[in-house]
C-alpha cells in the first residue's frame, strides 16, 4: 500500500470497513454509494420551499432517488424495511444549489481538487453545482454523477469562458460556441472585456442559436443595458453602479471594482430603484456573489480571514495567494471607498428583494477565502446581512435556481422531486446561520448522516495538508 493510501485508510475509518495491512486499496468515500432504496424522514417540519410557510410533524417518504409523498406523520405508513430517519425537533429543505462555482480539475479522488469540492460541497448541503469555469475533466465527471458511479452533488457544466483572450472576432465567438454545444455544454460564462460590442452581440445570437444560456460579467464595451437587451445572466452585479450614477456625473472608467467614494457619492437613489424595478419586470436575474466582494473590501485583515474555520480545507499556496490579493487591494484602495461599494451592492440587493427582482446564490468559490459549500453558507450569510430575511435568501440556494434553469426536479420539496435533501437540527427561519446546524444529507436518495460527513471533511483536511 503506498503511503498515500495508507494515511486515507485512517482517515476514512468512520465512512468505510478499514483495508487490511495487506495492502488493500481503500476508496474514495465519493465511490462507496449508499443504498438508494426507501427511506422515510418521520416527524419532521417540511420547508418544502415550494409555496411559503412550513409543515409540520411531516414524514417524509423516498425511494429510488425521488421524493414519493409528504404526509402527516399520524396518518403516514412507512414500508416495512425502510430506512427510518428521525426528524422530530428537526427541520427539512431541499438541498442547496450554488449558482457560482469553478468546476475544479480531477475525478473523485481527494487528492484531486473535484473530488475535494465535491466532497464539501455534500459535506455543507450543496447538492448542485452551477459551474461558471470548469476545468476539462467536469464534462465526464458530470456523466458519472448522473450515472450514479459517483457520489457527489449534480453538476452543471459550462463552456470554456469567452473573453477578450479566447474569443477576437465574430466568426471565433461562434465557432467557439457551436464547439461548447457538441461538447456537451449546459451553458456559457463571459467575462467580457472583447475587442468590441460587436463581437458581445455575435456571442449573443449564437448562444440563442446554440440553446445555451448566457452567463456572466457585464463590461464597458457592451454595457449592462446591452447585456439586459440579451436576457444575460448578470454575475457580481456588474454595470449596475455605473448605470446608477446621477446624469452628467463623471464617467467612473472601465474598472468594475469601483471603490472611488468621489464617484459612489454620485449614485442616484432613484436611479437604483428604478432599475432594480426594471430588471424584475424584464426577468433579468442577478448573482451578487456579496460575500466573495466583502472578503476583498472589509476591513479584515488576510490573517483573520485566513484564520476561518474552513481555512483548514484551502491548500496553503492558494492561501497565500489569496492573502496577498487581500494585502494588495485593501493598500491600494481607501477605507471610505470601500465601505461606500460595500454599502451600494447590499443596498442594491436589497432594492431587488423589494422589487421581486431573480437572486441567485452563488459563492464563486473556490477563490479569496471562499471554499467549496462553506462559500455558499458565507454567500446566504451575506445576503442576510443586506437585509433579506431568512427565507429570502433560502429561496436564493433553492427555487429560485430552480426558477431560473428551468429545473422542476430540485429546488423544492415534493412528489416527484429528486431526493436531494438538507436535514437540521435548528430551524433556519430564524437565522440563516441554522443552515449550517446539519444533522445529514440526501443526496439522490442517498442518505449521509451527521458522523459521515464530518469524516469526509476531516478525510479532506488530511489530503490538503499534504499539498505545500
Amino acid at each position: 500500500m503506498s503511503r498515500i493510501a495508507r494515511r486515507l485508510t485512517l482517515a476514512l475509518a468512520p465512512l468505510l470497513p478499514i483495508a487490511t495491512a495487506l495492502g488493500q486499496n481503500v476508496p474514495s468515500p465519493l465511490r462507496d454509494l449508499p443504498d438508494r432504496g426507501t427511506a422515510a424522514i418521520v416527524g419532521v417540519t417540511v420547508l418544502p420551499m415550494d409555496r411559503d410557510g412550513a409543515l409540520a410533524d411531516q414524514t417524509v417518504l423516498v425511494r429510488d432517488g425521488r421524493v414519493v409523498s409528504i404526509g402527516p406523520s399520524a396518518s403516514a405508513r412507512v414500508p416495512a424495511g425502510a430506512r427510518r430517519i428521525e426528524g422530530r425537533g428537526r427541520f427539512l429543505v431541499p438541498g442547496l444549489v450554488d449558482m457560482h462555482a469553478h468546476l475544479a480539475s480531477g475525478d473523485e479522488s481527494l487528492t484531486t481538487g473535484a473530488g475535494r469540492q465535491l466532497a464539501l460541497s455534500l459535506a455543507t448541503g450543496v447538492t448542485t453545482l452551477r459551474g461558471l469555469g470548469a476545468a476539462p475533466t467536469a464534462l465526464a465527471l458530470r456523466d458519472r454523477l448522473a450515472g450514479g458511479e459517483v457520489l457527489g452533488p449534480r453538476l452543471i457544466v459550462p463552456g470554456p469562458s469567452l473573453n477578450g483572450n479566447s474569443v477576437k472576432t465574430p466568426a471565433e465567438a461562434v465557432a467557439k460556441i457551436q464547439a461548447a454545444k457538441l461538447a456537451g455544454a449546459e451553458l456559457l460564462k463571459t467575462h467580457g472585456n472583447f475587442a468590441s460590442g460587436e463581437i458581445y452581440d455575435s456571442i449573443v445570437v449564437a448562444a440563442a442559436r446554440a440553446g445555451l444560456p448566457l452567463a456572466g460579467h457585464v463590461t464597458p464595451e457592451f454595457g449592462l443595458r446591452r447585456a439586459m437587451d440579451a436576457g444575460q445572466q448578470i454575475e457580481h452585479l456588474d454595470g449596475v453602479i455605473a448605470a446608477a450614477l446621477r446624469e452628467g456625473a463623471p464617467s467612473p472608467g472601465p474598472d468594475q471594482m469601483i471603490v472611488d467614494a468621489a464617484v459612489l457619492a454620485n449614485v442616484d437613489s432613484a436611479k437604483v430603484t428604478a432599475l432594480a424595478a426594471e430588471m424584475a419586470r424584464r426577468r433579468i436575474w442577478n448573482g451578487p456573489t456579496l460575500a466573495l466582494f466583502e472578503n476583498l473590501v472589509s476591513d479584515e485583515s488576510p490573517e483573520q480571514l485566513a484564520a476561518r474555520e474552513e481555512m483548514r480545507y484551502a491548500p496553503a499556496p492558494g492561501l497565500a495567494q489569496w492573502k496577498q490579493q487581500k494585502a494588495g487591494f485593501v493598500a491600494q484602495a481607501p477605507a471610505e471607498g470601500r465601505q461606500r461599494f460595500l454599502e451600494f451592492r447590499r443596498a442594491f440587493v436589497r432594492a431587488l428583494d423589494a422589487a421581486g427582482a431573480g437572486l441567485l446564490a452563488g459563492s464563486d468559490s473556490p477563490q479569496l477565502f471562499m471554499t467549496p459549500g462553506f462559500g455558499l453558507h458565507r454567500e446566504l450569510e451575506a445576503l442576510a446581512a443586506a437585509g433579506l430575511s431568512p427565507m429570502r435568501a433560502l429561496a436564493a440556494a433553492t427555487r429560485n435556481p430552480a426558477a431560473y434553469l428551468g429545473r422542476d426536479d430540485i429546488g423544492t420539496i415534493r412528489p416527484g422531486a429528486r431526493a436531494d435533501l438538507l436535514l437540521l437540527d435548528a430551524d433556519p427561519r430564524l437565522a440563516v446561520a441554522n443552515l449550517r446546524r446539519i444533522a445529514g444529507v440526501m443526496v439522490d436518495g442517498r442518505w449521509l448522516d451527521a458522523p459521515r460527513l464530518e469524516a469526509m471533511k476531516e478525510a479532506v483536511e488530511i489530503e490538503v495538508r499534504k499539498i505545500r
